[in-house]
């Protein structure tokens, strides 16, 4: 889930959506602004991807990270 600057929402959800790992990025109400599917091989690639590719995106202001675990 990524919280952007006010107004930054649809931009930052297109920048989302071209990160090599992101399944899906939308746009939603709510507390956050954009929630994103990820998938990767080893759970400590999702540190990598939010941290090194997500958080560098200009307009994220936050992140919370939630693991699907099935």
């Amino acid at each position: 889930m990524i919280q952007t600057a006010l107004g930054r929402a649809l931009e930052v959800v297109k920048e989302v959506s071209k990160v090599e790992g992101v399944e899906k990025a939308c746009a939603v109400t709510g507390a956050y602004d954009i929630v994103a599917t990820v998938n990767v091989k080893e759970l400590t690639d999702v540190a990598d991807l939010v941290v090194n590719k997500i958080h560098c995106i200009e307009g994220v202001c936050n992140t919370q990270t939630l693991i699907c675990v099935f």
